[in-house]
């Protein structure tokens, strides 16, 4: 995996310095022949240059173990109440918008009504550099007059040495009147993450979620237990 994503960031590097030679070109010709259309092109592009050069200098400062990764962000109510509930659902959107923007992001659950309240909820952030641009967010937060805790861990592989042990997962079946509002609740016991989706078609995908993101949890665990 780190062969793959460093082979990316250099075509990315290349990919930038070739824009910025074909810019450098465009504008001596626009200046050349007083073309206001053209530099107003050339403009817009050095903005766009300058984000892009910003962005892969930051992921060459991240040379953490675990940084090249993709990351698993809990969020927990640090309080009791609505509105520490309601904090989870802020923070959460707040991370979930920002991980859109950068790759592919799964939500643990995936499909809380509008005017829910969460007490815990996870996003499974699958983008390169997303654990070493996101591991600082780990600790309290502030959301209007509530807190939450939020957790970052490195988005485990499966060649990674961490495993569930069946005997420390319980799953419970809630079952209603309605079979379309059946679900069924995950709790990882030693770490306390619990999750509850909903006992349809993509239940299986759902649990092999969650697994991933008791497996991550328990690899930020184990570095810390040997570093």
């Amino acid at each position: 995996m780190r062969l793959a994503v460093v082979t990316r960031e250099l075509t990315r590097a290349e990919t930038v310095r070739r824009r910025l030679d074909d810019a450098e070109q465009l504008l001596a010709l626009a200046v050349d022949a007083h073309d206001d259309a053209v530099l107003a092109d050339v403009r817009a592009e050095a903005d766009a240059l300058s984000d892009a050069v910003a962005d892969l200098g930051i992921r060459m400062r991240l040379d953490g173990p675990f940084d090249l990764r993709g990351a698993v962000v809990v969020v927990r109510a640090a309080g009791t109440g609505e509105g520490a509930a309601a904090s989870v659902m802020t923070v959460l959107r707040r991370y979930r918008d920002w991980a859109e923007r950068h790759g592919h992001v799964t939500a643990m659950p995936d499909d809380v009504p509008p005017g829910s309240l969460l007490r815990e909820g996870a996003l499974v952030v699958a983008a390169p550099y997303a654990y070493g641009l996101l591991r600082s967010e780990a600790g309290r937060h502030r959301a209007g007059a509530a807190e939450v805790t939020v957790t970052v861990a490195p988005l485990a592989e499966h060649d990674d040495p961490v495993t569930v042990r069946d005997r420390d997962v319980r799953v419970d079946m809630m079952c209603t009147r309605n079979p379309a509002t059946a679900s069924v609740r995950f709790t990882h016991l030693p770490t306390g993450w619990s999750v509850s989706f909903r006992n349809d078609a993509r239940v299986r995908q759902q649990m092999e979620v969650a697994y991933r993101v008791v497996r991550s949890l328990l690899l930020v665990a184990d570095a810390d237990n040997h570093g």
